[in-house]
């Protein structure tokens, strides 16, 4: 476990209430303290733990629970929290019998599908046009999972009274309270038509829809925290439990908080970063779009946290970045190793994971990199990862559209120095850290508190000519390749 804590502030002293923000992602979770201003007070960050059943991969969740719990109690002789709001990634579901027990674990969306159930899914699954939900492989589909565990021991799913979305199943083991949310239920899970607003046609079909709990707004709350929790970490009883939404869109709807009072604004396009990187073009319509909108290269749409459709793209730019620099992902890289990579010549070529990008089905490749060290290899790392981000964000928006960078890559220079030379309009990073966790707070304090404008740092492009060159070589290698 890593954390910061920050000193003394002013709602630690006066007792002003604070909300806690339950990140829970693939590779980490995160429980950060967080004051209505929006300024992160806490966080401290804990390695996601997995375990393996007889069938797949899953999540432990009872180990993850236990760590929140001794957070919270730790975090409660600090500070006064009245409110709770969990975040997760959108590719998991907890399946509830009608006592509400969880009837399996968790399961990961990297574990394989056996290949008859996923070719039977495949059948099945709705239309692009219908849910603008791309087919992506594994579990990444909620709906291939849930079809599976269905289609594999009908009678197991026959129990299974409720189904929650991975950010509402914990969202229900902190308040007791079922409800569902349509960030999570729109990120490419196959089950939610965005263009109706509703259940997908398959969700319907298969019985599916009935089984989820009732539709809830992200920032409202579910309800307080369960009596025996709150008495074992020693919150109030009163604490609340919001119900929470799918991680990059609390990115998302930070931004729109930002600009939604200001009619003359232009939304940037947002590139969050971590394990995924995901770029969203909010204020975009889909049909705009819909030529370079191509499910083949990983594009979707996302629904905000009103309800609205949002297009989108996404790649695993941080596993890609742990794949390529043979796990030093943490090598300092300054802008001068980057060009002499980029006028070395050396390239890597996508796609280095198996799981979408807008190049499936081409083989990773790293060519020409005659130093090979772990500076050059960080560096070649930067450039594959910023290629393949401005090549999805292109399929999504304009390329004068702003664009904002979120997240881990937001503090790294050259990664961001690399975006504002291949982009044509003004790249734009946020200033204080993690958008995830301040837009989770904007939500958890929606009802009362009016968000705080983020402070948002202008990039100065460098290194123009040489870098957009190596782009147009790299895309021209690709053709030959």
């Amino acid at each position: 476990m890593t954390g910061v804590s920050g000193g003394h502030t002013r709602a630690a002293v006066t007792g002003e209430g604070v909300c806690v923000v339950f990140d829970v992602g693939k590779t980490n979770a995160k429980l950060s303290v967080i004051d209505a201003e929006g300024q992160i007070l806490s966080r401290t960050t804990f390695k996601t733990p997995h375990l393996h059943t007889r069938l797949y991969a899953a999540f432990d969740v009872d180990t993850l629970f236990a760590w929140c719990l001794s957070e919270l109690k730790r975090l409660s002789q600090r500070y006064r929290i009245d409110r709770i709001i969990p975040v997760a990634h959108g590719a998991g579901c907890a399946f509830l019998s009608a006592d509400e027990q969880l009837l399996q674990p968790i399961q990961d969306y990297e574990a394989s599908i056996p290949l008859p159930y996923e070719r039977a899914y495949q059948r099945v699954r709705p239309a692009f046009e219908e849910t603008l939900s791309p087919l992506l492989p594994n579990g990444l589909n909620l709906g291939a999972q849930i079809f599976w565990h269905a289609r594999r021991d009908p009678k197991f799913f026959e129990r299974v009274r409720y189904i929650l979305s991975y950010a509402q199943y914990w969202t229900w083991r902190l308040s007791g309270v079922l409800c569902s949310e349509v960030t999570s239920l729109g990120c490419h899970t196959d089950l939610w038509n965005p263009t109706q607003g509703t259940f997908s046609s398959l969700a319907v079909s298969e019985g599916w829809a009935e089984r989820f709990a009732p539709l809830r707004s992200a920032w409202e709350k579910a309800g307080p925290l369960r009596p025996e929790i709150a008495e074992a970490v020693g919150l109030s009883p009163d604490c609340q439990v919001h119900v929470g939404l799918h991680d990059s869109n609390a990115a998302l709807a930070l931004v729109i908080a930002r600009y939604q009072h200001d009619e003359a604004a232009v939304l940037p396009v947002i590139l969050t970063t971590g394990t995924w990187y995901v770029a969203m073009a909010p204020g975009i319509a889909p049909a705009a779009v819909s030529d370079s909108l191509r499910p083949d290269r990983d594009c979707l749409v996302n629904i905000d946290v009103y309800g609205r459709a949002v297009p989108c793209a996404r790649f695993m730019g941080g596993r890609a970045l742990e794949l390529i620099t043979n796990g030093h992902v943490d090598v300092p890289v300054t802008l001068d190793t980057v060009l002499e990579v980029i006028g070395s010549g050396a390239m890597a070529l996508p796609s280095f994971v198996d799981a979408g990008g807008p190049f499936p089905g081409r083989r990773g490749e790293i060519v020409g990199l005659e130093t090979d060290t772990p500076q050059t290899r960080a560096a070649l790392g930067l450039i594959y990862v910023a290629l393949i981000a401005v090549t999805s964000l292109d399929m999504i928006a304009p390329a004068d559209r702003p664009l904002l960078i979120e997240g881990p890559a937001a503090h790294n220079a050259a990664f961001c120095t690399l975006l504002a030379a291949m982009r044509d309009a003004p790249v734009l990073v946020c200033e204080t850290s993690s958008g995830v966790t301040r837009g989770a707070g904007a939500m958890a304090f929606f009802s009362d508190h009016v968000p705080p404008v983020p402070a948002y740092k202008p990039v100065a492009p460098q290194g123009v000519e040489a870098i957009r060159a190596y782009r147009a070589a790299w895309l021209k290698a690709m053709e030959n390749d």
